[in-house]
């Protein structure tokens, strides 16, 4: 993990949603790099001084006062409630969309952990398939009772990408498909889902690795690898034909 890709992680580490291996890769950091583990500490403190409430305050008896007298007389206190209940409900529809913003950036960002971390999850427990096979019409058929969907399986090795397998992941709160194909050295997963959502594809960089998002057909797909960012399209743009 570089200090750049922790950087990414930070916020994440400190309010405790990492999983356990991006946890113990940025504890691995952060023991190692003076500066890094400065800036952690950092944004615990100002994270400690929010949530304690000491920004927080109440206005004086004097100033509720005055402001009640501002508002005589009645015709006044009439046209401002107006203007107040007009003021609120735009910003009510701001705060809601706002929300709805910083949810899907969450989600949208959470995902991209977790593709990630189950990438390097199968490369360190050397666990990448649950079958292997290079034949697509033996390992489309594995899925057939474990999935409640049938994934479609390429075979791309004449394009220089071989399949190499496939195994049982969790991605998106739900059990999905991990393809593996391989790139020269370079190991590809492919995760796919159903989806009723139309997403553009998206590339992305985390943690050292390239993330490559896109749906079609019904389904979701979301690609890892250590491959460079234009091999990576190359190999979406493959399986889109």
């Amino acid at each position: 993990m570089t200090c750049d890709s922790l950087k990414e992680l930070l916020g994440a580490y400190v309010d405790g949603e990492l999983d356990a291996s991006s946890e113990l890769q940025m504890r691995i950091h952060l023991a190692d790099c003076p500066a890094c583990s400065v800036a952690a500490q950092q944004l615990k403190q100002r994270q400690s001084m929010i949530r304690s409430g000491g920004l927080a305050y109440e206005a004086p008896a004097m100033l509720e006062q005055r402001i009640r007298n501002s508002l005589r007389p009645r015709k006044r206190i009439y046209a401002d409630w107006r203007s107040w209940a007009a003021l609120a409900a735009t910003l009510f529809l701001v705060s809601s969309l706002s929300i709805r913003i910083v949810q899907r950036s969450t989600e949208t960002t959470q995902l991209a952990n977790e593709a990630v971390s189950n990438h390097v999850r199968a490369l360190l427990t050397g666990h990448a398939t649950d079958v292997a096979s290079t034949d697509q019409h033996t390992v489309k058929p594995w899925f057939a009772g474990r999935l409640d969907f049938s994934p479609p399986v390429s075979d791309l090795a004449p394009q220089g990408f071989p399949l190499i397998g496939a195994r049982l992941d969790y991605l998106e709160r739900r059990p999905v498909a991990a393809l593996v194909y391989q790139r020269r050295k370079h190991t590809i997963d492919l995760f796919v889902w159903p989806t009723g959502e139309m997403q553009a594809s998206k590339v992305e960089s985390l943690s050292g690795y390239n993330l490559l998002r896109w749906s079609s057909r019904g389904m979701a797909f979301v690609a890892v690898s250590d491959l460079n960012p234009s091999e990576l399209e190359g190999f979406k743009n493959l399986l889109s034909r």
